[in-house]
């Protein structure tokens, strides 16, 4: 297994770890959780519950796919995969704080 695709490995395992840490904690009785805020803190939009979880996952390994089959080394990939993790991780601290 090449670096490249380890990275990508890794950054999904732990996406969907996150996801499913929080799936337990952040606002149990909700339905659908908040994707984003306004400037007030007021949601633009939401979605059901395992999508909301699901989303940037499945975007980070649309477009890691993406750049590992365009080429891209691990000098690439390997910042995507933290901003990926970050992003993540901002998105579940916000539906913590905010109650989802």
């Amino acid at each position: 297994m090449s670096p490249a695709t380890a990275a990508i490995v890794a950054t999904v395992i732990v996406m969907a770890a996150m996801s499913f840490l929080a799936a337990r904690r952040i606002a149990p009785g909700a339905e659908r959780l908040t994707m984003q805020w306004n400037r007030e803190g007021k949601p633009n939009w939401s979605l059901p519950r395992n999508a909301a979880l699901a989303f940037t996952p499945t975007l980070a390994v649309l477009v890691l796919a993406f750049v590992a089959m365009s080429g891209g080394m691990i000098v690439a990939i390997l910042p995507l995969c933290v901003a990926f993790v970050g992003a993540h991780m901002l998105h579940l601290v916000l539906l913590a704080r905010r109650g989802g």
